[in-house]
């Protein structure tokens, strides 16, 4: 009797724990849901050094991190699950040769801080090595953070953190180029990346598109030059700039292909750019009829269907808000563009890096 009794106890024990643990997971799974449904359709911004967050009419502002006003540069994951930021340590001399007497600019170094919002805790503080800085890119497939090493003057290695492990690991020199300037789709079902081939009369760059799921690899595109690849929401084009070379000047030229066919239409043809490797600076509106050209400090808007109107907009940090609105830095202050009216407007004063959140399945 006392056995059974025993039994019954561990029993009940038992049932109590497991109903514990699935209590815990489902208040953790609806605790990331509920905190990306939040930041979803929101805008973030840096303001006095710290995340905040507001709806799209610049009200309902909410402040996310508290460090002393440290922040000085943020990212967040495609599923808006998770956050990382540079969190400024000290400030040090700007690396390169100045003159005697020749006050020497100071800059900033920084950690990287990884978040998980759901669970309102820091996973990672990932240090610098010591007279280097450290840099993140963009969150890829897996929950991973891809950033990189660099010294004043050169990037020496790139590195990706993965969430669900808690790992770091350090990727192979080429792959981590590539990694850095290729564009995942939302999901992490497509990738387009960019490959060499060839030396000399025959030297090409490949836009590669991979089906990730069925990890099926083609090249769509094989030109002299080809950059920043950008899938569309639809996942039926691919834009990218390539640079050309004609009576002896350089220009810029923006293609589209077409991924079923690889047919290409260019779009926009002008004087040439500066460009920062890894920046996203093609963006694709959200119902495709428009790609932004978001280089500092004018960005290009152009109308796929009707590529002759184009609108400028002075600023930086240009990223859509809806599909004929998009959100840009001036000053210290963030406006609102609007392609119907070509009228900006102010959102928000003081404030930089602001940016659209959009939950991408």
């Amino acid at each position: 009797m006392l056995f059974m009794e025993d039994g019954l106890k561990r029993r009940a024990n038992l049932n109590i724990a497991v109903l514990v643990i699935i209590y815990l997971l489902l208040w953790s799974v609806n605790a990331w849901a509920w905190e990306s449904a939040e930041l979803s359709d929101k805008v973030a911004f840096l303001k006095s050094g710290e995340i905040w967050i507001a709806d799209q009419k610049g009200t309902a502002i909410k402040q996310l991190t508290e460090t002393d006003g440290k922040v000085e540069d943020f990212l967040f994951a495609h599923n808006l699950q998770y956050l990382a930021y540079a969190k400024i340590i000290k400030y040090v001399d700007e690396p390169g040769l100045w003159d005697e007497g020749e006050a020497i600019p100071q800059r900033s170094l920084c950690s990287i801080v990884i978040m998980d919002l759901g669970a309102d805790k820091i996973l990672k503080e990932i240090m610098p090595p010591e007279d280097n800085w450290l840099y993140f890119v963009k969150w890829i497939p897996g929950n991973k953070l891809l950033y990189y090493g660099a010294s004043g003057f050169d990037v020496w290695g790139f590195f990706e953190y993965a969430v669900d492990s808690g790992s770091e690991n350090e990727l192979d020199y080429h792959q981590g180029s590539i990694l850095l300037e290729a564009d995942f789709y939302g999901n992490g079902s497509l990738k387009a990346y960019v490959d060499d081939s060839g030396l000399g009369e025959t030297y090409r760059q490949d836009l590669h598109l991979v089906d990730l799921q069925k990890n099926n690899d083609r090249i769509l595109v094989s030109k002299r030059s080809v950059m920043d690849p950008k899938i569309s929401m639809d996942k039926k084009s691919i834009a990218f700039v390539g640079v050309e070379y004609k009576e002896k000047e350089e220009t810029d030229v923006l293609w589209v292909c077409n991924i079923r066919d690889k047919s290409l239409k260019k779009l926009y043809e002008g004087p040439v750019r500066a460009k920062i490797g890894g920046a996203s600076e093609l963006s694709w509106s959200f119902d495709g009829q428009y790609i932004g050209m978001f280089f500092t400090p004018e960005a290009l808007v152009i109308e796929v269907q009707n590529p002759g109107d184009i609108h400028k907009i002075q600023g930086a940090d240009f990223n859509w808000l809806a599909n004929r609105k998009i959100l840009f830095s001036q000053g210290n202050d963030a406006y609102l563009y609007d392609l119907t009216t070509n009228q900006k407007a102010l959102f928000i004063q003081d404030t930089a890096k602001a940016v659209f959140l959009r939950l991408q399945n």
